[in-house]
């Protein structure tokens, strides 16, 4: 296995990937990113910003297994971490916290000095991995936030 950036023969893959994982959870509603325009095409979303970035981890084919990115929130200094998911068959294999991991030191090489994101209840596995990796729980979402769905609000400071 091994991460990449993002390109443009992912971008069916991530659809696919994220719109399941949000109908499992059933969270295929109004409010979350299962509505975003940005997931028809991820790569053009991302590219040729260079405050934005979205990584893919791949299989041995270059057959996508998951995905994370970032990019701007509501300045030059918070980024927000987005779009975190994993095909079903490749989790549980750490993959979600090495994407994670790449996605904030990417984040503090182009100047953000925070990450922020957004998730719902019942997400419980990805509350947990934000947890673990020392992101801070707020009470309510930052000023900004698009997605009325979610109920779950963290950031941590990249130093």
């Amino acid at each position: 296995m091994r991460i990449r950036e993002i390109q443009e023969k992912d971008n069916n893959s991530l659809f696919l990937l994220i719109r399941k994982s949000l109908e499992d959870a059933e969270l295929n509603i109004p409010g979350t990113a299962y509505f975003d325009e940005s997931i028809k095409a991820m790569s053009e979303y991302y590219k040729g910003f260079p405050k934005r970035k979205y990584f893919v981890v791949v299989d041995e084919n270059d057959e996508v297994l998951g995905g994370a990115g970032f990019a701007e929130f509501n300045n030059d200094s918070v980024a927000e971490l987005q779009k975190l998911y994993i095909f079903e068959h490749a989790r549980g294999k750490g993959l979600g916290c090495k994407l994670v991991k790449i996605v904030e030191e990417e984040a503090k090489k182009v100047g953000y000095k925070k990450l922020y994101l957004e998730t719902h209840h019942n997400l419980s596995v990805a509350i947990n991995l934000y947890k673990k990796l020392n992101y801070k729980l707020l009470k309510t979402p930052l000023a900004g936030s698009e997605h009325s769905t979610m109920d779950y609000f963290f950031e941590k400071e990249l130093n």
